[in-house]
C-alpha cells in the first residue's frame, strides 16, 4: 500500500498546491483587474473633465462673439434707424405746403422745382452724414435725384417753371418717395425681429 498511498499522496499534494496556485492566482487577477480599472476609470474621467472644460471655453468664446456681433447690430440698427427718421424729415419738408386753395400736383412739383439747388444741398448732406448705412440700390436713389435737383436747377432761370422742369421734378419726388418707403420699411422689419 505504501506506493498505492505515495500515489495518492503525490496526485492529492498536487491537487492541492494546484488548488491553492488557483485561488492566489484568482485573488492577484481580481486585484489586477480592480487596479487596472480605477486606473482606467482615472484616466478616463481625466479625459472627459478636459473635453468638458475645451466645450465651455469654446461655449464662453461663442457666447462672447455673438455678444460682440448684437452690440455691432444694435448701433448699425440705431444709425439706420436715426438715417430713416432724417430722411423721412427731409422728404416731408421737400414736399410744399398748400399756397393756394386750387392747387394741385402740378402747381406743388412747380415748387419743387423752384427749390431743386437747396433740395440738392439738403440730399448731399444726407448723403454724407448718413451714407454708410444705406444700401447699393438706396444709394443709386439718393444719387440719381440728387444729382436731377443739381442739373434741374440751371433750367430755372425765373419764377415760371417749364413742363420739362416740372416732370423732372415730380420724377425726383418719386424717386425720394420710394426711398422714404425702403429706408422706413427695412428700419420696421429689423425692429420685428
Amino acid at each position: 500500500m505504501e506506493l498505492s498511498q505515495a500515489i495518492i499522496i503525490a496526485f492529492g499534494g498536487n491537487a492541492i498546491l494546484i488548488a491553492i496556485l488557483s485561488v492566489l492566482a484568482r485573488s492577484l487577477l481580481e486585484k489586477l483587474i480592480v487596479r487596472d480599472t480605477k486606473v482606467f476609470e482615472t484616466q478616463l474621467r481625466a479625459k472627459a473633465d478636459a473635453e468638458i472644460e475645451c466645450l465651455k471655453n469654446e461655449m464662453n468664446r461663442n457666447v462672447e462673439s455673438y455678444k460682440i456681433q448684437l452690440k455691432k447690430s444694435e448701433v448699425f440698427f440705431l444709425r439706420e434707424l436715426d438715417a430713416a427718421s432724417a430722411f423721412s424729415s427731409l422728404f416731408h419738408s421737400i414736399r410744399p405746403g398748400y399756397s393756394s386753395p386750387n392747387m394741385d400736383w402740378y402747381d406743388a412739383c412747380d415748387e419743387i422745382a423752384q427749390n431743386f439747388g437747396r433740395i440738392e444741398i439738403r440730399l448731399s448732406d444726407f448723403l454724407s452724414k448718413h451714407g454708410a448705412v444705406l444700401n447699393d440700390e438706396e444709394r443709386i436713389l439718393l444719387i440719381d435725384a440728387m444729382s436731377d435737383a443739381g442739373y434741374g436747377k440751371f433750367d430755372i432761370l425765373g419764377p415760371d417753371v417749364d413742363s420739362k422742369s416740372n416732370k423732372k421734378a415730380d420724377e425726383i419726388y418719386q424717386k425720394l418717395k420710394i426711398l422714404d418707403a425702403q429706408l422706413i420699411e427695412r428700419v420696421r422689419a429689423q425692429a420685428s425681429l
